[in-house]
């Protein structure tokens, strides 16, 4: 089983994070996860920030002549933007200050904004681009798709949403305001049988909502492609895709959807109230340097991170620490089941 550890701060010289439980033999992806990376860097809504951020990875461990050891993966990334935030007692509403502040006896906010922040998952994301492309050539294809942004649907049947995203960024950015939104994970080729019913934390959609939700600003996870609160069970029994892929637990060999909801970014250039931690005087803060909003970057991240708790899942069910090791098991175990699916009692199965 894989686990990870991210370390650094956000103005810091760099940011680093290693990857345990990797399989061996895996070509090493190196321009696959430059360009994860890019698509964090270069998402819409993002500050002016990655404009200095080159965000260029160094793979510095557990790989040999162009192929993952089955060691520890560890990358580092330097930080372009060193300029630390001065000392500051004024706590950001909606930010991780006051808690930090309170959990670790700090009195300098900045202390806590420099981990707090999600400049780390810049790091979550080169770790998860391994795992995201192993899955690709396993056959599991994950993608994301924005659904809707600052209160307006962008579904494809909505006209030209891509143009309607933009104008929404940039209205945002002219009242000084932020957005958030929602994202929808596909995730396809999911073998069925993976998670378990046995204990609540083994269930596969625990585990996807527990490393989505770790994702900064993500706020809400559902799975399925509907609302399913909203129809009655005859309907969803008729279309076992409403319930996204997982039932009881297990993967049913269908394309697995979650979705994500993302909050606004809580750091607007529109001035808020707030208070100094240490005096306990009122005080007005706002931000010039923010993003206008989180839900792109939020996505390739998140799209990492399926793939993460994807491939986890694999390595469970079918052991191995090879890439052909486990390749085998797969394809033994696809030619066996394919996609086993239960629809009305009986069993379709999907080769």
């Amino acid at each position: 089983m894989m686990k990870y550890l991210t370390a650094g701060e956000s103005h810091g010289e760099l940011l680093t994070g290693i990857l345990d439980g990797f399989p061996a033999g895996v070509p090493v992806p190196e321009l696959f996860v430059q360009e994860q990376l890019r698509r964090r860097r270069t998402a819409l809504g993002r500050s002016t920030r990655q404009q200095t951020e080159n965000d260029d990875v160094k793979i510095t461990g557990g790989v040999y002549e162009g192929r993952t050891t089955g060691a520890p993966l560890s990358v580092l990334i330097k930080n372009s933007s060193r300029k630390k935030p001065e000392p500051s007692g004024i706590i950001r509403p909606c930010h991780a200050d006051y808690g930090g502040m309170v959990k670790y006896g700090l009195e300098d906010a900045s202390l806590v904004r420099e981990r707090a922040s999600a400049r780390e998952t810049v790091v979550r994301t080169a770790l998860f681009a391994f795992p995201l492309y192993m899955c690709g050539i396993s056959g599991i294809r994950i993608s994301s798709e924005i659904i809707s942004l600052g209160g307006k649907s962008l579904r494809p049947c909505d006209n030209r949403p891509a143009e309607k995203a933009e104008k929404i960024i940039a209205d945002a950015k002219a009242k000084g305001d932020t957005a958030g939104g929602e994202f929808v994970l596909k995730i396809s080729g999911v073998p069925a049988g993976l998670g378990s019913y046995s204990q609540g934390f083994r269930r596969l959609f625990t585990e996807y909502a527990e490393e989505l939700g770790a994702i900064p600003a993500v706020k809400g996870i559902s799975c399925g492609g509907v609302d399913i609160a909203d129809i009655p069970g005859s309907v969803m029994n008729s279309a076992p895709e409403c319930t996204g892929g997982i039932d009881g637990g297990i993967s049913n060999g269908r394309d697995i959807i979650i979705r994500c909801v993302v909050k606004p970014v809580p750091g607007t250039a529109v001035t808020a109230r707030t208070s100094d931690y240490i005096t306990g005087a009122a005080a007005e803060i706002c931000s010039t340097t923010s993003d206008i909003t989180a839900v792109y970057a939020a996505a390739v991240t998140a799209e990492g991170a399926a793939a993460f708790v994807t491939l986890n899942a694999i390595l469970e069910k079918f052991g191995g620490d090879s890439l052909d090791e486990i390749s085998s098991r797969l394809s033994v175990w696809r030619q066996r089941h394919g996609n086993v699916i239960s629809v009305s009692g009986e069993e379709n199965r999907l080769k």
